[in-house]
Parts: C-alpha cells; structure tokens; sequence
C-alpha cells in the first residue's frame, strides 16, 4: 500500500470512528435496545443508566400516600399501606386494595384483571408504541359488544355509536383523583421497576418508559368523525395510510370519538405533567 492510500485508508477509519459516535450520542435513549447482562463480560460494568425524569424509588422512601380531603376525594377512603412492600409476585391483594381507594375504585377494579396486575401493566405500556399489542398481557378487560362500523360496504367509516362501548371507562379515569393515583404509582414503584427489569431492560427506568409511551400517545392525530375505513381482507383498515401506520397504542385512540379522544389526551396530558415533576 503506497503512501497515499495509506493516508485515504486511514482518514476512511477515523471518519467511520467519529459518524459512530455521533450516530450513538444523538440516538434517544428510550431508542435503544435494552442491555443483555450475560453478554457483558465482568471487565465491563454496566454503566449508570441516564435519568431523564425523576425516579419514585430513588428520591422518596415507601410511604401512606396522604389523602387530600375536597370534592375530589371527599369519597375516598383512606389509604392503609404496610411499610413495606411486599415480594411482586405477592403484590396482588394490595395494589387492588389501593386501586379500591381511589373514588369509583370498586367499580374499577371490575374492569381490571388483577392476578399479575403490575406485570401486565408494565408490559402493556412497554408495547403501546409498537405496531402489535399482545392481548394475553392486557391489564383491563375489554369493552362489551362489537366496534360497529358504519358508512356502505363500499366505503365504511366509523360508527359514532362506539361510544357507549367506552364512555363507562372514560368516566372512570375521569373520576380518579390524579394526586392520589400519582402518589399510589409513587408508593408501588420499586415494584414496577422490578416487572420492568424482569422483561429484560435491566439498564433503564421505566417511569422514562411510561413518560415516553404518554408522549408518545399524546401524538396521535385526532380527526374529526367519522373516519374512513377499509376492508382490504377480513379486518377493518384506516384507509388513510398515515392512520394506518399508526402504532397499536395511538390505534386505540382512534377507536374513540373525536369528542372522547380530546378527553382522552387531555388527561393524558396532566399525568404527563405529574410524572415529570415528581419532588422529593
């Protein structure tokens, strides 16, 4: 190799070393895959995760949520947590006994499947922005009846009489106290963080996961009704490609009303707020 294909050779590396780096610098973390610690070799540590939001078991210690008595909460009864939480494959009863004391929490537990609750909570949130939803991991139960389609067979659209499938549900997230809910995620933390771990990310914190999946829906197009459907096979089908490529978590979304969507994101929203500004 003469000299002048040396120094282009040369130049060709450091070029190559230096786009790598920037391409792994600029990468958003909630990107990236999560870290198999059986392939990093004991003279490689892993690496402190970045925390981009405040972590609930890292700046509070366990302790009773406090109940704020006005209108929300006048109905609410009073939280009785142990000081210590217990192992998360025993958590059932008690992360029921909180939701329980939350306004409406009786009825809302009804809706919810509470045998491994936290694990499929964390694992529904962890795919809400993937294109598939896993329906054996789902933490609510579904609406009752079929999405009614409306329109002709030749060009469908959504049915404003889908409705009624989820106003029940929409009522009750917007009967839930919001400081209260965020103070029982607060209190059960260490417990989601271990489900979390468990589906392998064993170098992120997933309050960053559950703030990016919320922004994340809180991008979802909201266009008025109805929307235009299609029937390429069996299933219905956005006929708007940009609806279509969708993830199954903004498709949800679009299950909804406009009018019941914008109420959707809404709350959405001021839980966005709340995660992100957790104090000490």
């Amino acid at each position: 190799m003469n000299r002048t294909n040396l120094i282009i050779f040369t130049l060709l590396i450091l070029l190559g070393a230096l786009g790598l780096a920037i391409y792994f610098q600029s990468r958003p973390v909630t990107e990236q895959m999560p870290l198999d610690v059986q392939q990093i070799s004991p003279q490689e540590p892993i690496k402190n995760p970045i925390v981009h939001y405040p972590v609930p078991g890292l700046i509070v210690e366990p302790a009773t949520p406090p109940v704020e008595q006005n209108e929300a909460t006048a109905q609410t009864v009073s939280l009785k947590l142990p000081e210590s939480l217990p192992p998360i494959q025993e958590s059932d009863q008690i992360i029921q006994e909180a939701i329980q004391s939350l306004r409406n929490g009786k009825t809302i537990v009804k809706l919810l499947y509470m045998e491994n609750f936290i694990q499929r909570f964390v694992a529904t949130i962890d795919n809400l922005p993937e294109k598939r939803l896993p329906r054996a991991h789902l933490p609510i139960k579904a609406p009752g009846g079929k999405f009614l389609v409306a329109g002709t067979p030749e060009a469908p659209q959504t049915s404003s009489r889908n409705d009624k499938r989820y106003s029940a549900y929409l009522s009750l997230l917007e009967s839930v106290n919001h400081d209260l809910a965020n103070n029982i995620y607060a209190y059960f933390y260490p417990l989601f963080q271990t489900a979390y771990e468990q589906l392998g990310y064993k170098n992120a914190y997933f309050n960053d996961r559950l703030v990016y999946v919320i922004e994340h829906l809180l991008e979802t197009p909201n266009p008025p009704d109805p929307i235009q459907l299609a029937q390429p096979a069996v299933f219905y089908t956005y006929a708007d490609p940009s609806l279509e490529q969708l993830s199954s978590g903004q498709k949800i979304l679009l299950r909804l009303g406009q009018e019941q969507r914008s109420r959707t994101l809404i709350i959405l929203d001021i839980y966005r707020q709340k995660l992100t500004n957790i104090h000490p």
